[in-house]
């Protein structure tokens, strides 16, 4: 049988740790939630898709930041189909450079030109045209 003289006395100390306790559980859940998450990530491998995903777009901004910088008209006015020779070429040399960073990151060739075609539409956007000055 249990004792409910006990459990009455200790109603009033339980109504008065109550706050406190509901305070120090909503810091402490969520910090043990983001190191739960974090370790996760270490585990699965999140991260080393992340920094392959990095570099693959950094590589495309490189060369079609060169090829724009090669243009004469910074590509301003050339519209440049998905099945362009250039995009083409530019995913080819990505993924000649980097297939390791592809693997990981889990991208396929097809999707580095798509990577492409849209990092090229970015720097056009931005660019205008300039009229060469005549003398």
């Amino acid at each position: 049988m249990t004792d409910t003289s006990t459990a009455i006395a200790a109603a009033p100390l339980v109504a008065l740790a109550a706050p406190y306790i509901v305070a120090v559980a909503g810091v402490v859940v969520p910090a043990l939630v983001a190191a739960g998450l974090a370790e996760l990530r270490k585990l699965t491998g999140l991260r080393v898709q992340e920094a392959a995903t990095d570099k693959i777009d950094a590589l495309i901004e490189d060369k079609v930041g060169q090829l724009v910088a090669a243009a004469s008209d910074n590509l301003a006015t050339k519209a440049i189909p998905i099945g362009s020779p250039l995009v083409a070429s530019i995913a080819m040399e990505i993924a000649a450079a980097a297939p390791g960073a592809l693997a990981k990151a889990g991208i396929d060739p097809a999707s580095v030109a798509d990577m492409v075609h849209g990092e090229i539409g970015k720097w056009q956007a931005g660019m205008t045209t300039v009229s060469v000055a005549k003398a």
